[in-house]
């Protein structure tokens, strides 16, 4: 019918949207040209095919999965540099503890930083004794008088020992600075005199003293 009974439209001017419904029938939009026809069935399959949305439980799974790796990661950073640092702070120790602990080389102060010269004060160590030698009398000296002190030097601590050919040895012993002294009985004219450290012949050394006794 071209003429709408309740509106009093012509349906041919408008389209006739409404020209299948029964009167009496919700007025609407079309969806199609022909109702039940071929596209009201690709409609059907289209809204078949189509995925479910998923559910309120299944998209709050997914989001706790995700916090729960975005965490582990946040540890693992958060981890990480606690380690280095603490693995630094381990070597400089150790770097500093090398440093204290190495040893100084025992080099003599110097007045201006050159020139060899000691600094005021400095005592200069000791020269290490080895051997028996001499200090007085000298070697081939003449003495005016009947007995004389020998004084020499050797290894600190050690006896120095007076050989007499016929009679009992005489002995002394070094101090901490290496002196010694005996003091010997002289005969007249060339006196040789024979000393050792301990018992060993191998450092024997002479010293000749002339004794000539002062005329009255």
């Amino acid at each position: 019918m071209r003429f709408c009974p309740s509106c009093g439209l012509d349906t041919a001017d408008v389209g006739d949207p409404y020209v299948s419904a029964p009167p009496g029938a919700p007025r609407g939009p079309s969806i199609g040209p022909v109702v039940g026809g071929a596209d009201s069935e690709s409609s059907v399959e289209a809204t078949a095919t189509a995925p479910e949305p998923r559910s309120r439980s299944d998209t709050r799974q997914v989001g706790g999965d995700r916090a729960a790796v975005i965490r582990q990661l946040v540890d693992r950073s958060s981890r990480t540099p606690s380690v280095v640092v603490a693995a630094l702070i381990i070597a400089a120790g150790l770097v500093v503890f090398g440093l204290l602990m190495r040893p100084k080389p025992n080099t003599p102060a110097s007045i201006g930083g050159g020139g060899g010269q000691a600094a005021p004060g400095a005592s200069a160590a000791p020269a290490l004794i080895t051997g028996l030698t001499f200090e007085s009398p000298a070697d081939g000296q003449v003495i005016a008088t009947k007995d004389v002190t020998v004084i020499g030097l050797a290894p600190p601590g050690l006896t120095v020992t007076r050989d007499v050919s016929f009679g009992l040895d005489q002995h002394a012993t070094a101090d901490g600075t290496g002196h010694w002294a005996i003091n010997v009985g002289l005969n007249d004219g060339e006196n040789k005199l024979k000393f050792r450290i301990g018992d060993d012949r191998s450092t024997e050394k002479e010293l000749r003293v002339t004794y000539t006794p002062q005329a009255p």
